[in-house]
């Protein structure tokens, strides 16, 4: 509503009347009143308008994982995109995140159990590889993205590596505690699985909340309206 053009309306009001009488000064406070309503609603359109034009980016970096989640429907709040494909291991995950040339206003990590497929017995020394390519490629899309969230590893079952997500789990917990990471081990339950890693509709669903939950409480776009 613009401020101006609300006060030299009241000024008319305040002006002494060349016509006598009290329907004539009542139709001028009408008149004034339905100005002042109408431009209000437009103003309320125009910023409804506007908010509905702008949506923030989110943009998923990962495997499989983040390539099949239907995050157009689970997110409509967000403009998304999808830089992840199945079967990938966080060297090529790292590398994708070296040839990006895009901003985004938020972004999600994920992978490193495809590093250990057909191989249930890994080492420390190689989990430790896997989470520190996972480490760089989050260095690398600070450059990329202005807030950013990780999403940890749930309990998979055969012919996932189940050992090895167990301790890309563990790993992850103690090195990534300088970003917001999702823990989703007690979030994800067995029924949720596809083929033992893979997730149903309903899983996807859970992430999706909780990850909408933290995006929503930390862009200022979502929040900032209630203060003005």
């Amino acid at each position: 509503m613009n401020i101006i053009y609300f006060l030299e309306k009241l000024r008319l009001l305040s002006r002494p009347l060349k016509t006598k009488g009290v329907f004539n000064r009542f139709s001028v406070f009408v008149l004034a009143m339905s100005l002042l309503l109408g431009a209000c609603v437009l103003d309320q359109d125009t910023q409804s308008k506007k908010s509905k034009i702008y949506k923030p980016s989110f943009a998923l970096f990962g495997d499989s994982i983040s390539a099949f989640w239907p995050v157009e429907e689970q997110f409509p709040e967000f403009e998304t995109y999808k830089k992840a494909f199945p079967g990938r291991r966080t060297y090529e995950i790292q590398e994708a995140a070296k040839n990006e040339t895009g901003r985004y206003r938020s972004c999600m990590l994920n992978g490193g159990v495809n590093d250990f497929l057909n191989q249930p017995e890994p080492s420390w020394e190689e989990v430790d590889a896997t989470v520190q390519r996972q480490l760089k490629t989050l260095e690398i899309l600070n450059d990329h993205c202005d807030y950013i969230i990780v999403l940890n590893v749930w309990t998979v079952q055969v012919p996932w590596p189940v050992k090895a997500a167990s301790m890309i789990n563990l790993e992850m917990k103690e090195k990534v505690t300088f970003l917001p990471r999702i823990d989703p081990e007690d979030m994800i339950h067995s029924e949720m699985l596809l083929d033992g890693g893979h997730l149903t509709d309903e899983g996807y669903g859970i992430l999706s909340q909780r990850v909408r939950e933290y995006l929503k409480a930390t862009l200022p776009e979502f929040w900032l309206e209630f203060l003005l």
